[in-house]
């Protein structure tokens, strides 16, 4: 009988060790690049962003809010209306449901954006304010544009990185928004 409870302990104890192992290598610290991120943008991203901070919690952002009137830029990616439309076809431009007052600046993210694309953002980004870049959990869009509004010289980059899905899952409530366009 002591045999099987000491095996029975054992085993308790080798699957708990086991799980640990998992966790500590699914945990891994993702660096940050030196670069911006080009392709897989729907992937585990760092923990910060090199000259920016970072706001951890919807609960924080929303005091943050509260307390400093940041702008809030959105840089969920979106679809452009083609160029080789025809006149007569009915282009619908995307909506998206994203924080209150935010701006939303689809593709601003990309890792290689055009240069109307990146004026665009410049012109968005506060001088004397402080700006949080979101988009959603584990999107690289949201870490490229806060390492772009600091190459751009914004002072006070806060990036939020639990994104719309964060603060909806939260509690806090969204608004329908259309794509800032060049």
């Amino acid at each position: 009988m002591n045999i099987l409870k000491l095996f029975k302990e054992i085993s308790f104890i080798c699957a708990i060790l086991y799980s640990l192992q998992v966790i500590s290598i699914s945990a891994e610290t993702i660096p940050e690049p030196d670069d911006y991120r080009t392709e897989n943008y729907r992937a585990a991203v760092p923990e910060t962003l090199s000259g920016g901070q970072v706001i951890a919690s919807a609960e924080q952002l929303a005091t943050f809010i509260k307390a400093r009137r940041p702008v809030l830029i959105d840089v969920f990616p979106a679809p452009n209306k083609p160029d080789n439309l025809s006149s007569d076809t009915l282009w619908i431009e995307p909506s998206r449901e994203t924080l209150p007052g935010a701006l939303w600046l689809a593709n601003v993210g990309h890792g290689i954006a055009p240069d109307s694309l990146i004026h665009l953002f410049q012109n968005q980004l506060p001088v004397d304010a402080p700006v949080v870049i979101f988009c959603e959990p584990n999107c690289w869009h949201s870490w490229n544009a806060g390492k772009r509004a600091i190459e751009l010289g914004a002072k006070e980059v806060y990036w939020y990185r639990a994104g719309v899905k964060g603060w909806k899952e939260a509690g806090y409530a969204l608004e329908t928004q259309y794509p800032v366009r060049p």
